[in-house]
């Protein structure tokens, strides 16, 4: 046994990197390799260096990523507890205690080297990179007190899988750090949890990553580090007053759970679903069949309205210069009653206006059947849109609920009016940004108003009139509701029947009700801002009165101090379900951090990254210039792949001839671009400003997996030459999906038919050689003309007809890609020929992102920019 060595300050830690690359590969010692001196107090650490002749990466091991001291008063990984385990729980920490190489041999075979590649960023993006998992966080064995589901990304996703331990390295990263936080996602199966545990420090949520000691009658908050006493019903079930086996609750194996509320998170019994829907009948409305279509729809999505209970409630409003109401008494003709004076708004029967859906559903019927009809010939002008808001807050003001605005045409009459804005000499200038606020501040305080009563808004604009979006659309803004445009409507033609589809989704959707959110982090972790729609009530809490399936919101973080090994995020989200039910949603995870530049950019979650940056970049418009927000998303990816160049090429401070960056982050560059040119941020005079404010409110709301494709990069596919099995069920209920094609004309050959799908829209490109017999087996028709089309259906139920198999497969193709979207959006389809229209054509050219066009520069002239600008250190 040999002695110490003495440290001194020149003396140097001596290290057998053959020995040791020998153990990592399970192989003996070469011959004569000197051993290793063992003395009583030697660290039995690993070294943190990489292993030689193992190929090319970092000088410091990754390795250190996941190697960390366990948080103040938490147990060693591997050390059993105090106590006795539980009788038939196996003792705590055991049979995980393995060698260090043999656990770094392990990491490092799970890693894999491709992890930690630099690329070099040419040629054409890899777009199937997009569909990928985001980087596996690799937590150290026995982070969870027992093996659970770890939290989906679909949930919550964090920018950095490795999160840099102090603030100085994340500065020197240039990263964005932060969360991505869909609470409650389409057609999702949450474990309920039976009984509420939670930290009395805190107030954070028993979940997977807590610690037990004293033999279990203890366990330590993740958070802060208390130890907090066991409910004596933990592990007792008093409804069967049997035992129950602690390792099976749904708060420690899952990291998404959910809680039934008891009475004590109640204010008031909870709310029922309450709707009152305000629509434009005012001439310009009826000019475009909007009465009709939108009574009909409402009528046909009754049925699916969240009303399990029977508590549901509805009223309906006509708006112009005066105010509709009608009377719906059970058993008894509906009575329209009409109020003319709108400068004090007075409810004109104490009852019978806003009902029970199930008790009035015949008077319901009647008055929407007859509604479009009823104003189809109407001449009056004039928008008392205010007016009819505090009417609607007079009727649901003790119960909370939803005001659905259908509008088209501005507010004019009354409170809350709107002035008039030229906007069409102000687009593409400096002062296009000025379009983008609110005019006064009514429509922000009557939302705050109704944040505080459990009321939303969903605000809908049809037709091509100017009804100031920008200001009406604040409603929705703050009230976590949901804005809608539809420019083209007119009753009878594919918007209006796209229209019906998607508001009829809307109102069928399961939200959650007068809910808050709040966002908890680790020590030495802030929240420092948010994005999304929601009214701030606190410095971190979230008002909610209407949660939608699939609304994601943003948080930035920062760091205050030094951060532990491992980190935690735990997001609550206390809501009442459709079914009158109230609840708590908790999702809590956990991420490593790391002292290694290298392992933050390795683990960096590119797509998170990319909607963080976007949902800034649309925050800082609406608040700053357009042109403030374009310049800002561009310099941080500058900064990111010029930090990068620093801290983790050889080129690190001479001017270097191609662009590089980790293999993480190798879309980051054309996510940006996208971004630049989707209509949210769009340059030039060709965006209207009512198209800009509906593209930002989706920016701002959608999750990033629906955000960044196929929205921001839409996904093309080449029809004329399907392989055999595309389109076609793969034996497991999915459709077989065709090869990605570049976002670019030059893949477009002229005797090809082609799919260019955004979510919004869908664009059929076909070439002018193209073979007639292969149009017609995919639409019916030998030829098409360019515009709107409606794409048909000839399958007999579904089975291919013969000659008309490509139809079937594309119509297979299309519901696969909506259901990618969860269904959220019905596109409307364009034809592009060729040698088409031109406004059609000029439609693709802003979907094929890797082109030049008037707004932006091409995808490989960006990078040439990128690269000259960062060898330069112009950013």
């Amino acid at each position: 046994v040999g002695s110490p060595p003495q440290m001194g300050a020149s003396s140097r830690r001596r290290l057998y990197p053959e020995q040791i690359a020998s153990a990592y590969a399970g192989q003996q010692a070469p011959q004569g390799a000197a051993e290793a001196p063992t003395y009583p107090g030697a660290p039995s650490a690993a070294p943190a260096f990489f292993v030689p002749g193992a190929g090319s990466a970092p000088a410091t091991s990754p390795s250190t990523l996941m190697q960390g001291q366990p948080m103040q008063g938490q147990p060693m990984q591997g050390q059993p507890i105090q106590g006795q385990p539980m009788q038939g729980q196996p003792m705590y920490g055991q049979g995980q205690g393995q060698g260090q190489v043999e656990g770094l041999t392990q990491q490092f075979g799970q890693m894999g080297m491709a992890e930690f590649q630099t690329v070099v960023l040419n040629g054409r993006p890899d777009l199937a990179a997009l569909d990928e998992a985001p980087p596996a966080m690799r937590l150290a064995p026995g982070t969870m007190c027992v093996a659970a589901s770890e939290c989906a990304p679909r949930f919550q996703r964090s920018t950095l899988n490795a999160v840099p331990r102090t603030d100085k390295l994340l500065k020197k990263t240039r990263l964005p750090l932060g969360l991505l936080v869909t609470p409650v996602c389409a057609d999702d199966d949450v474990a309920v949890a039976p009984d509420i545990v939670r930290c009395r420090r805190c107030r954070t949520y028993i979940n997977p990553f807590v610690a037990f000691t004293d033999g279990g009658r203890r366990w330590r908050c993740n958070m802060c580090g208390l130890s907090n006493d066991v409910p004596l019903t933990f592990d007792y079930d008093s409804a069967t007053q049997t035992q129950k086996d602690r390792w099976a609750r749904a708060d420690l194996r899952n990291a998404v759970v959910e809680f039934v509320a008891p009475l004590e998170y109640m204010v008031r019994p909870p709310m029922p679903p309450a709707y009152v829907f305000l629509i434009d009948v005012s001439y310009a409305s009826a000019q475009l069949g909007a009465p009709g279509v939108v009574a009909q729809t409402i009528r046909d999505t009754l049925d699916q309205l969240p009303d399990a209970d029977g508590r549901t409630r509805v009223a309906i409003i006509g708006v112009d210069a005066q105010l509709h109401f009608f009377q719906m008494r059970t058993g008894a003709e509906p009575q329209q009653l009409v109020v003319g004076d709108v400068d004090d708004v007075v409810l004109p029967a104490p009852s019978d206006l806003l009902v029970n859906l199930s008790d009035a559903r015949s008077s319901l019927d009647i008055v929407l059947e007859r509604f479009g009809a009823m104003f189809s010939n109407n001449h009056g002008v004039g928008n008392a849109l205010g007016p009819a808001i505090r009417a609607a807050q007079q009727m649901l003001g003790g119960i909370g609920g939803r005001i659905v605005a259908i509008m088209a045409s501005p507010p004019t009459t009354g409170e809350g009016l709107v002035e008039p804005r030229a906007e069409g000499r102000d687009l593409g200038t400096p002062r296009e940004s000025e379009l983008l606020r609110a005019q006064g501040t009514w429509y922000k305080n009557v939302a705050a108003d109704c944040s505080r009563a459990q009321i939303a808004f969903d605000t809908v604009f049809v037709g091509q009139q100017a009804m100031d979006v920008a200001t009406v659309g604040g409603l929705a803004r703050y009230t976590g509701g949901t804005l809608l445009h539809y420019p083209a409507f007119m009753a009878g033609r594919p918007e209006a029947v796209r229209f019906s589809s998607e508001f009829g989704r809307h109102l069928a959707g399961a939200a959650g009700l007068e809910a808050v959110l709040r966002v908890r982090a680790s020590k030495g972790l802030r929240m420092s801002a948010y994005y999304g729609h929601f009214f701030l009530r606190s410095l971190d809490l979230l008002a909610l009165p209407s949660v939608d399936p699939g609304r994601c919101y943003a948080v930035d973080l920062e760091i205050d101090e030094t951060l532990p090994p491992v980190v935690y995020f735990q997001t609550a989200l206390l809501h009442t379900t459709a079914l009158g039910e109230r609840r708590i949603r908790v999702v809590t995870q956990a991420v490593p951090t790391t002292d290694n530049a290298h392992s933050v950019f390795h683990h960096a979650d590119q797509s998170a990254i990319a909607a963080l940056l976007a949902k800034k970049a649309v925050d800082r418009a609406l608040s700053a210039r357009l042109e403030d927000a374009r310049e800002a998303l561009q310099h941080k990816t500058l900064e990111i792949l010029g930090a990068f160049k620093t801290l983790c090429t050889q080129a690190s401070s001479g001017a270097a001839t191609q662009l590089q960056a980790p293999r993480a982050l190798r879309l980051l560059p054309l996510l940006t671009l996208a971004t630049l040119k989707h209509p949210a941020l769009r340059g030039g005079n060709n965006v209207r400003v009512a198209d800009r404010i509906a593209a930002m409110s989706l920016v701002l709301t959608l999750p990033p997996e629906t955000l960044l494709q196929p929205l921001l990069v839409p996904r093309v596919y080449a029809l004329h030459e399907l392989e055999p099995n595309v389109g076609l069920d793969d034996g497991s209920g999915s459709v077989v999906m065709p090869q990605l094609l570049p976002l670019s004309a030059e893949v477009l050959a002229p005797r090809g038919v082609f799919l260019v799908y955004s979510g919004a829209d869908a664009i059929l490109w076909v070439g002018r050689d193209v073979d007639p017999s292969m149009i017609a087996s995919l639409v019916g028709e030998p030829h098409v003309q360019s515009g709107v089309f409606t794409f048909p259906d000839l399958s007999d139920n579904g089975s291919p007809r013969p000659g008309f198999e490509l139809n079937m497969r594309t119509n297979n193709l299309l519901r696969a890609l909506s259901s990618l979207c969860h269904g959220m959006w019905a596109p409307p389809m364009f034809v592009c020929r060729e040698d088409g229209d031109q406004q059609v054509r000029l439609l693709l050219a802003q979907r094929l992102v890797e082109d030049m066009d008037t707004a932006a520069p091409s995808y490989s002239q960006f990078l040439n920019q990128m690269r000259d600008k960062i060898n330069r250190g112009s950013f």
